[in-house]
């Protein structure tokens, strides 16, 4: 029976948060001026304390960009992956991958991140399996909706379960590595939870229940 390695991207695969990033480009470019960005910066600080509804905020961001073209969006996180984030991805995360992929393990990148960054990720480190928050797309143009609605919390566990299923797997023999307390569901399923550079509320549930700890 094949077995699963689920790998987190933000603060996990990759020593920052993605959408920080993004964001900063934003504002070099002068698509977002200074307080968007302090915003935008504060709902993410939030988030790592898990004191905010990142899936509802998800939707309302995804109906702010209705109408913008696709190509665009494609264009400025190419940039932002290449000069910003493919220089942060971590080495022993990379090291752990490889031994997965090197065991014959199915690999999957999941993430609360839409496919723009996550994609370009896993086509560098050789991971066929992504599932991420997928923007809609009509005629080159965003729809405003999320298909099949944001990956994260939850919805995390539904993809890693269909995906099990596809693959001839199962949870309770798979691994996934992440920083966030949000992936409790996820974690709380699989057979080898790993935290990696948790944050404080996921580092004290690592603590109380005798999870390892990687600090990539």
């Amino acid at each position: 029976m094949s077995q699963l390695a689920l790998f987190d991207m933000d603060d996990t695969l990759v020593r920052k948060n993605t959408a920080q990033a993004y964001f900063a480009e934003l504002y070099r470019s002068k698509r977002l001026g200074r307080r968007q960005v302090a915003h935008l910066t504060w709902i993410l600080a939030r988030y790592k304390l898990n004191v905010v509804d990142m899936a509802a905020l998800t939707c309302d961001a995804a109906r702010q960009i209705a109408g913008q073209e696709e190509a665009e969006m494609d264009e400025v996180c190419r940039l932002v992956y290449l000069r910003d984030v493919r220089p942060h991805i971590s080495r022993p995360g990379r090291q752990s991958l490889e031994a997965h992929q090197k065991s014959g393990d199915t690999c999957a990148i999941i993430t609360a991140s839409t496919q723009y960054i996550a994609r370009l990720l896993a086509a560098d480190l050789g991971i066929e399996h992504l599932l991420c928050t997928e923007l809609e797309v009509a005629d080159g143009r965003f729809t405003g909706q999320i298909a099949g609605g944001p990956c994260f919390g939850a919805a995390k566990v539904e993809r890693a379960k269909a995906l099990a299923e596809q693959c001839g797997a199962t949870l309770s023999t798979a691994f996934f590595y992440t920083d966030s307390h949000s992936d409790l569901p996820l974690l709380n399923l699989v057979g080898h939870p790993r935290v990696v550079r948790p944050d404080p509320r996921l580092r004290l549930q690592a603590w109380r229940r005798g999870w390892p700890v990687l600090l990539w």
